[in-house]
Parts: C-alpha cells; structure tokens; sequence
C-alpha cells in the first residue's frame, strides 16, 4: 500500500473529504486528485502538510505502520485490523444505540473472562 492508498483510507476511516484535506493542508484539491490516480509520491513538505492535518506520522502514510508509536505485537495488529470495520461501524452508530451495546459487550467480555 502506498503513500495516497493510506491516505484515503486515514480520510475514510476519519470522514473527511479530500476537499476538505485540501482546505485544511493548504494544498490544491487537484493535486490531491493526480497523485492519487497517479499513485506518485508528493513532496516532503505536502506529505507533512497531509500528516499534521489527518495528525498521523509521515511514516504511517508512507507504510502503514508507525514503529515510533506501534508497540503492539503481530497478533495485536491482525486483531485490530480484523476488528477495524466493526469499530468503524460501532462508530457510526448513534450515541443512544451505541452506549447499550458498547455496555453489553463489555459485560459479556467480563463474563467471558471469569469462565
């Protein structure tokens, strides 16, 4: 995966637009666009401009991971890549439907652990 596969999937997983990552990093929507369909490499000072804005490292768009900040093991990884769709849903959720059901996997998760 490269520099603009994460970068779409850091702005999916946020909500926001290009547009708006454009507006916000000072960069031209069409820029944004061409490298994109290009999947081409920007310019050290645009892929900053991009991190500080989505506020994930230069490395995490560059790999996919973030080893300053990623302390977690393989397993811990496959696990929250296996869960992130679900977590993405969850949060979608209203707040009034998302409390109740965060609560009863938190019980059930309790329950579990005391077997």
């Amino acid at each position: 995966m490269g520099f603009w596969h994460n970068v779409e999937s850091e702005l999916e997983y946020q909500g926001i637009s290009r547009k708006e990552l454009a507006f916000k990093a000072g960069i031209s929507y069409a820029g944004i666009g061409l490298g994109i369909e290009r999947d081409s490499m920007p310019g050290a000072d645009t892929a900053l401009k991009i991190s500080k804005v989505l506020n994930v490292s230069i490395e995490y768009l560059l790999t996919g991971t973030d080893a300053a900040q990623n302390k977690d093991t393989p397993a811990d990884n496959e696990l929250l890549n296996r869960y992130r769709t679900v977590v993405d849903d969850l949060d979608k959720i209203p707040e009034p439907i998302k409390d109740p059901i965060c609560q009863m996997i938190h019980r059930i998760s309790k329950q579990k652990a005391s077997f």
